[in-house]
């Protein structure tokens, strides 16, 4: 047991336990570690923490796939799930409110060179996502007249995108500049000319 004063020991016990949490990977040693720090049975620690990882997976799916429904549809239920799980463990949430989470997605993905080789349009269409997600939460205007919130400039037309389309049924790929807006209570995004003021 740690000599450390009662909230750092409860504290670095925490910090044990998201590590192990986050890294599926994390090694028998350390684990065993931790289970003797709190005199578990090795077996019974490894089941909760198996437990513990599989509602994170589940939670982190269905995180992701609420901030992000086009690019789970684009990708696919099974990629884009295996791909929050991913995220999930090397990018884990770092506040209590999971809809703050899943901005570092669209650098994720940028990271990511098969992806950007086959699916380049993605992290522009995630970028997109994650502005219309986080203007949900943004100030209710009070004004009739549109607030921007952010520009996004595109290869790829990704508002129609984002409106449902698929890229094989868009005729004309053309860059594109989306805007994302609040309008009283809705957020919302339109493509605008390259040139157009804002």
């Amino acid at each position: 047991m740690s000599d450390a004063p009662p909230n750092q020991a409860l504290f670095e016990q925490q910090q044990m336990l998201l590590g192990a949490l986050c890294d599926a990977w994390t090694s028998v040693q350390a684990n065993a570690a931790i289970a003797d720090q709190q005199s578990w049975p090795v077996a019974q620690y490894q089941r909760g923490l198996q437990a513990y990882r599989s509602n994170a997976a589940l939670l982190a799916q269905r995180v992701l796939a609420a901030a992000f429904p086009t690019a789970r549809r684009l990708m696919g239920d099974e990629s884009f799930d295996g791909l929050a799980v991913h995220f999930w463990r090397t990018h884990p949430p770092e506040k209590g409110d999971l809809a703050q989470w899943g901005g570092e997605l669209e650098t994720f993905l940028r990271a990511i060179p098969e992806l950007m080789q086959h699916e380049p349009y993605l992290p522009d269409v995630v970028a997109l996502e994650w502005a219309l997600h986080a203007g949900q939460t943004a100030a209710d205007s009070a004004s009739a007249d549109p607030v921007p919130l952010a520009l996004i400039e595109s290869e790829f037309p990704i508002v129609e995108l984002v409106g449902g389309k698929n890229l094989e049924d868009i005729s004309d790929i053309q860059p594109e500049r989306a805007l994302v807006y609040r309008q009283g209570f809705q957020t919302a995004c339109i493509s605008i000319p390259k040139d157009a003021p804002i």
